[in-house]
């Protein structure tokens, strides 16, 4: 079940207006009607999320979170998915005292995200860094290119994940690597960060390979099959 999205304050607004430069849109595909892209798009500065981004995310994934028959991807335009937020925006807020706000704000749209009905996806590619780790972390399935580097750097400017990501980070990792990832900020390879994915017991492995193969979805999917090979 999704949430509604927490609408930022006139003042928070006001802030994130006065930080342009990028955008974030959503793409239908044509071919897989089903596959909604949140495309990043700042490239010449690796898709860091300027005031107007975040504003769009949020307006964004709110309207499509609850389409329960779709696939979100998450990705970047250009050499990078997202260097996570524009420093000068951080800064900006964080002189106006404004950063539990903005906090809020993200957090929010990270959980609309993980908890929507439609299969999400980040595809991740260059760097992904501070806040686009919480974003990745978010969604149900990370995708990442061999050259990837992904950092939570959050720790080496004083600060924790607050966008929901710690969260998110120990249902993947486990609590100790989670912690580890977070306060050691150090850069991961895509197979690095693949190792620190937490393996599941054989228990739960077979609980899901039996609730989907036995399940009404796939019954359903295998009758069709069957109709119409019957129907040839």
């Amino acid at each position: 079940m999704t949430g509604r999205l927490v609408k930022p304050s006139s003042t928070l607004l006001k802030t994130f207006q006065s930080w342009k430069g990028g955008s974030i849109r959503v793409e239908r595909n044509d071919k897989l009607k089903g596959r909604l892209d949140v495309v990043l798009d700042r490239p010449e500065k690796n898709n860091c999320l300027s005031g107007e981004m975040m504003r769009e995310f949020g307006e964004h994934i709110e309207k499509i979170s609850s389409d329960e028959n779709s696939v979100i991807v998450v990705s970047g335009v250009g050499k990078s998915f997202c260097s996570g937020a524009d420093l000068g925006l951080i800064k900006d807020i964080s002189d106006q005292n404004l950063g539990v706000q903005m906090f809020e704000y993200m957090s929010t749209i990270l959980r609309i995200l993980n908890s929507s009905p439609a299969i999400s996806i980040a595809k991740i590619h260059g760097h992904a860094l501070g806040g686009a780790t919480e974003i990745c972390s978010a969604t149900d399935i990370r995708i990442a290119h061999s050259g990837a580097k992904i950092a939570f750097f959050q720790s080496k400017m004083g600060i924790v994940p607050s966008w929901g990501g710690a969260e998110y980070l120990e249902k993947i990792m486990g609590r100790g690597r989670a912690l580890a990832a977070m306060g050691r900020a150090n850069v991961m390879s895509a197979d690095e960060a693949k190792q620190q994915v937490k393996k599941g017991s054989q228990e739960e492995q077979k609980k899901l390979l039996k609730d989907v193969w036995n399940g009404e979805t796939h019954r359903n999917a295998l009758k069709k099959q069957l109709e119409a090979v019957v129907k040839k």
